[in-house]
């Protein structure tokens, strides 16, 4: 069984049920199951295995992408604010053979000059492709994501069809998906966090409302009170950007909502509790995951746990170790190798992968997230992770966002930088930032400089760019 079975299932029990509403579009069960079969086809006629899909959130993206799948081709999917350096190193690493894209996508791509294979348009797919048939045989690896690339350069991370199906039965078992839910879906869908929950939502039968982002949270609130939707997906970026909006009725707008589920970023422990109030009827939950191990922990914050700095236990066929402070991570979910990339493959040790994140389980397997092993900072000998920095920062109600970082320093090797983006309407001062710092920390965690900023670097959904800072 994998995500094209399951289709094909829910078309016939749920035939004329609403899979999927973006925008003014909905398409049933039984019509999507029909569109990817369509497209299937088509693409059955071409002679690759490996196919780049580049294409905003719609529901033409999930339908050429199942079509693909169905076709037993690998999907390459691209962010479709990719550079023209990362573009064409993703299509000759992934040894795509064509490109299919949006309306949208195509004016974007079409200006770079090194592309040598050729472009199809979703919207022309059916009257471009030829007729020439040679079905391949299935392809165990379903799709090829790039790593965001935050400290590093982009690696290709290949899941598998049995990969998939073992963390959707997770989502499912765990989190309690059911057909009857509504779920509101405002995530990039070339992510596996956007992915895995349309994965989840056709494998048991539910609804799908897609959004284009999170960019506009009146409309994703008003989203979700006029389907009366019961779960929504959403990094803590945005979640906490709802608690900073002044005069929204949050406990109203979430009244049906049973399940909010967010990704390991870090979630300052104030918007926990908040959720925890305002969910009268549901549960805040997270997860702990890469692309190349997805969804290894849950947690769902019970309203009376004193563990709200954590993102879980592993999940069910997941283990977890810690080795000098860094976690690594071993079961169904991880990968065995990446995309054609040895030097990445030393980080996979007897099926162990060391993930590059630092963190602690404590004495009931609990796992806690303190950053990332290439984002300590090294203050004359003490090691600081951005982390410890910015949950302090954040707790001033003025704050929107905040990034620490190291910068050079001849006398102690590095010292703390921030980049804080303030509210429009505040006129608080950088004094305000230290005292506050002063006050919460030790005296070698104190920023040396602060910046006020108009946003901080990040990708889209949410991981701060700390490349781009230093």
């Amino acid at each position: 069984m994998n995500i094209i079975d399951n289709l094909e299932n829910n078309s016939k029990k749920f035939s004329n049920k609403i899979a999927i509403i973006f925008e003014d579009q909905k398409i049933s069960y039984k019509e999507l199951n029909d569109q990817v079969k369509k497209i299937s086809l088509k693409i059955n006629e071409l002679d690759v295995k490996v196919i780049s899909l580049i294409s905003e959130n719609s529901i033409l993206f999930i339908i050429t992408y199942l079509g693909i799948i169905k076709s037993g081709r690998t999907v390459h999917v691209i962010p479709p604010e990719i550079s023209e350096i990362n573009f064409n190193n993703q299509v000759k690493s992934s040894n795509s053979q064509i490109i299919i894209c949006s309306e949208s996508t195509f004016q974007n791509i079409s200006k770079f000059p090194k592309i040598n294979i050729p472009i199809l348009k979703i919207s022309k797919l059916i009257e471009q492709i030829k007729n020439k048939k040679n079905y391949l045989k299935k392809n165990e690896v379903a799709h090829l994501i790039y790593t965001s690339g935050t400290t590093s350069i982009p690696k290709g991370v290949g899941i598998t069809h049995n990969m998939l199906n073992f963390t959707t039965k997770n989502i499912i078992d765990i989190l309690g998906y059911s057909s009857s839910d509504i779920d509101i879906l405002p995530l990039p869908l070339y992510h596996s966090f956007g992915l895995g929950c349309v994965y989840t939502s056709l494998t048991v039968g539910s609804t799908i409302i897609l959004h284009k982002d999170a960019s506009n949270l009146e409309n994703l609130l008003n989203s979700i009170k006029k389907y009366k939707a019961t779960t929504f997906a959403a990094i803590p970026t945005t979640l906490t950007k709802f608690l900073k909006s002044k005069n929204l009725d949050l406990i109203k707008y979430f009244s049906d909502i049973r399940l909010i589920i967010t990704n390991s970023m870090s979630i300052p422990k104030t918007t926990v509790q908040d959720y925890k109030k305002i969910l009268q009827n549901g549960n805040l939950a997270t997860y702990y995951g890469l692309t190349e191990a997805s969804r290894s922990t849950f947690m769902i914050f019970q309203k009376n746990s004193s563990k709200d700095e954590s993102v879980g236990k592993s999940a069910p066929g997941v283990s977890i170790k810690i080795d000098n402070g860094e976690i690594s991570i071993k079961g169904k979910n991880v990968i065995s190798k990446y995309w054609k990339n040895e030097i990445a493959d030393k980080n996979i040790i007897e099926g162990w992968l060391k993930t590059g994140d630092i963190g602690f389980l404590d004495d009931e397997n609990y796992l806690f997230l303190k950053g990332r092993k290439d984002d300590i900072i090294n203050i004359g000998g003490e090691k600081v992770l951005p982390f410890e920095i910015e949950e302090i920062v954040k707790q001033i109600p003025e704050v929107l966002d905040v990034a620490a970082f190291g910068i050079k320093n001849e006398i102690f090797g590095q010292v703390i930088k921030l980049h804080i983006v303030k509210s429009k309407e505040s006129n608080m001062d950088k004094s305000k930032i230290l005292i506050h710092c002063i006050k919460n920390l030790e005296k070698f965690k104190i920023p040396n400089k602060i910046d006020f900023v108009e946003e901080i670097p990040k990708t889209s959904y949410g991981k701060v760019k700390r490349f781009m800072l230093k």
